[in-house]
């Protein structure tokens, strides 16, 4: 059965085999590597090479970062609401790679 593609802002998601979510949840997140436009795998690409990031870009990651920790499965002392306000907070690529960091101590590996 195809699985209809997922708009959520100007990004596409069409979920992938390769990239499964590991725990069932009845809304898992999109992994960027599943995002349609090319968009969002440009910005990653930029941010994984360590590359200065415009304003557009970072934007890009805040929904991709904000669709993620609005469905992913978090430990049980995770706040999910103020993640998701210091998420909108950022406002550079290195606040993102420190962000991310802090995440992956509520088991959250977006990248």
């Amino acid at each position: 059965m195809p699985v209809e593609p997922e708009q959520i802002g100007d990004l596409v998601y069409v979920p992938h085999p390769d990239y499964p979510y590991p725990f069932p949840v009845e809304r898992p997140p999109h992994f960027w590597m599943t995002e349609q436009t090319g968009r969002l795998g440009d910005v990653i690409e930029r941010y994984f090479q360590g590359e200065r990031l415009s304003a557009d870009d970072l934007l890009v990651i805040k929904a991709y970062l904000q669709q993620y920790l609005e469905r992913v499965m978090l430990t049980a002392d995770a706040r999910r609401d103020r993640l998701l306000q210091q998420l909108a907070t950022l406002r550079t690529r290195r606040e993102i790679e420190r962000f991310a960091d802090d995440i992956a101590d509520f088991g959250v590996e977006p990248f």
